[in-house]
């Protein structure tokens, strides 16, 4: 006879599988400064390919202004303002970057906390059918 509470859990488990087990993989696999540290390296690379787009857009849109004042302002003093943009960009990008993946990791980790009671849950039942 089928014990319906073990089929209830393992159905939450399946379930838990097959939706939010490939989003929690990586949580499992890394600790929290591990996990978030791999996010921010490919955030440096997307933030300075989208900063380096976005200024390449604006320069194009403003490319005659520029021009004209190219002869007149300092290149020096336009490449400090270029690197304190580009400084103020990617602390915004990194700031995100940290918040997003670290909620991501703590919610994360608190369904594979629930998952594992779920299993452990499980694995009671069958202890107990065992004993039986």
């Amino acid at each position: 006879m089928l014990n319906q509470e073990r089929v209830r859990e393992m159905t939450r488990l399946a379930i838990f599988d097959q939706k939010e087990g490939r989003v929690c993989r990586p949580v499992i696999q890394y600790f929290r400064k591990d996990y978030i540290a791999k996010e921010m390296i490919k955030s440096f690379l997307t933030g300075t390919a989208s900063f380096g787009l976005l200024a390449g857009m604006i320069g194009l849109y403003w490319i005659e202004d520029i021009m004209e004042q190219l002869n007149v302002t300092d290149l020096r003093q336009t490449a400090m303002r270029l690197a304190i943009c580009y400084a103020a960009y990617m602390g915004v990008y990194f700031f995100i970057t940290y918040l997003v993946y670290h909620i991501r990791y703590t919610r994360g980790r608190h369904k594979v906390k629930k998952y594992y009671m779920h299993l452990k849950k499980v694995n009671r039942i069958y202890q107990e059918e065992e004993q039986m």
